[in-house]
C-alpha cells in the first residue's frame, strides 16, 4: 500500500540512523526542501506511487531557478532525495514505481544541453561586490524618526557584517551581543561554530565594523541578545528581558530571519544599481566576494578554509578556486626564470 509523500518523509526521518547530528540535520533540511518544492507545485498531497521518474530533475530545476540554491547545496539535497528513494524501495514494496536506472536515465536525457557550470556564480558576481555594497549602504541618510533610523542602521550593520565575516546568512542571523563582546576582548577575533557543517569559522571584526554595529545597538537601547533583530511597528517591547527576546518568534527584538535578511540585501543591491536577474547579489555573494578577495591576495587555501569554516581545503578549492591562479603562476615563473638566467651568468 502506498503512502503520502508527507508520511513517507516522516517514516524516513524516524527510522534512519545518522552518523552524527549534523548529518541528520542536513538530511532533514534536504527533505524539507523537497516537500516545499511539492507544495509550491500543488503536489504535497500526492502519494509516493505517483512520483514520476524525472522528479529529481524537476526538484533540481526548482532549487536552481526558484530558490537560487548554490550548486553544492543542490547536489547535496538531490543526494538526500536519492537516499530516501533507496530507503523506500528497499523497505516498502511498490512505493516507488520507477527503478534507479530509469531515474538516472531521466536525469541524463533531461539535462542535455544544460550543463551546470561550477563557475556560474563567480561569473555573475559584480565587480568588487563587497565594497560596492558597502559604499551604497553607508551613503544612506539617517532619518529622524526612530523606526526609520533603525531600518537604515540595520541595513548598514547587515551589509558590514556580511562583508567582514563571510558567514552564511543563517549563521549571521544567530550572532549575539555576547559574540561581539567576546570578539572585542580578543582583538576582533570571532570563532563561530557553523550550523551547516559544525565546523568553526574564524572571523575578524575590525574597528570600523564594530563601530557600525555599536551605532545600531546604541540606537536600539534594548535587551534583545541578537545583533540583527525585527523592529516591528512599535518598539515598546525594547525593555523586556533578554530571555523574552531570545524565545520571541516575531515582533520587536525577535531575531531577524534569513528571509528578511535576504530581502534587505536585495534592497541595497537595487539601490546600488545591481539587477539581481543579471548579477549574483544574495547574502551568499558576500561569502564568494570575501573568498575571492582572499584568494587574489595570495592567502593560502588552508587559511581561507578556516575563515569560511569548510571541512577541508579541497572544498574551498572546488567552490572558490576551481581554476589555477594564472597571475600568481606567471609571477612565480617569471621570477624563477630570472633566477635561472642569473645562475647561468655566474
Amino acid at each position: 500500500m502506498a503512502a503520502s509523500i508527507q508520511e513517507a518523509i516522516q517514516i524516513f526521518k524516524s527510522n534512519v540512523q545518522f552518523e552524527n547530528e549534523n548529518t541528520r540535520r542536513l538530511y532533514f533540511r534536504g527533505l524539507d526542501a523537497f516537500f516545499e518544492y511539492l507544495q509550491d507545485n500543488q503536489l504535497s498531497d500526492i502519494q509516493t506511487i505517483t512520483l514520476e521518474k524525472n522528479i529529481i530533475v524537476q526538484f533540481g530545476g526548482w532549487m536552481k531557478d526558484i530558490r537560487g540554491y548554490s550548486i553544492p547545496t543542490r547536489r547535496l539535497y538531490i543526494s538526500v532525495l536519492r537516499a530516501a528513494f533507496r530507503f523506500w524501495r528497499a523497505n516498502y514494496s511498490g512505493w516507488i514505481q520507477f527503478t534507479r536506472e530509469e531515474e538516472q536515465e531521466a536525469s541524463r536525457t533531461s539535462l542535455i544541453g544544460n550543463p551546470e557550470e561550477q563557475t556560474s556564480r563567480h561569473e555573475r558576481l559584480p565587480e568588487d561586490f563587497g565594497n560596492h555594497m558597502l559604499a551604497s549602504v553607508m551613503k544612506l541618510q539617517l532619518p529622524k524618526k526612530q523606526l526609520d533610523k533603525l531600518e537604515v542602521l540595520r541595513k548598514r550593520t547587515l551589509v558590514v557584517l556580511l562583508r567582514a565575516t563571510a558567514l552564511r546568512i543563517g549563521d549571521l542571523c544567530h550572532l549575539t551581543k555576547k559574540h561581539v563582546d567576546d570578539a572585542r576582548v580578543q582583538n576582533g577575533r570571532l570563532e563561530l561554530r557553523m550550523e551547516k557543517t559544525g565546523r568553526i569559522a574564524h572571523c575578524r571584526l575590525g574597528v570600523d565594523t564594530l563601530q557600525v554595529v555599536d551605532e545600531y545597538l546604541e540606537a536600539r537601547d534594548d535587551h534583545s541578545p541578537w545583533i540583527l533583530i525585527q523592529h516591528g511597528k512599535s518598539n515598546r517591547r525594547r525593555h523586556n528581558s533578554s530571555s523574552f527576546f531570545k524565545n520571541a518568534k516575531r515582533g520587536y527584538g525577535a531575531r531577524l530571519s534569513s528571509t528578511s535578511a535576504w530581502r534587505i540585501v536585495q534592497e541595497v543591491a537595487a539601490l546600488s544599481g545591481l539587477d539581481r536577474e543579471k548579477y549574483f547579489t544574495s547574502p551568499h555573494a558576500f561569502r564568494h566576494w570575501h573568498a575571492k578577495t582572499l584568494i587574489e591576495s595570495g592567502v593560502s587555501l588552508e587559511n581561507i578554509q578556516a575563515v569560511l569554516g569548510h571541512s577541508t581545503p579541497a572544498t574551498t578549492r572546488i567552490i572558490y578556486a576551481p581554476e589555477p591562479d594564472k597571475r600568481q603562476i606567471d609571477q612565480i615563473e617569471t621570477n624563477l626564470q630570472k633566477i635561472f638566467k642569473g645562475d647561468r651568468k655566474s
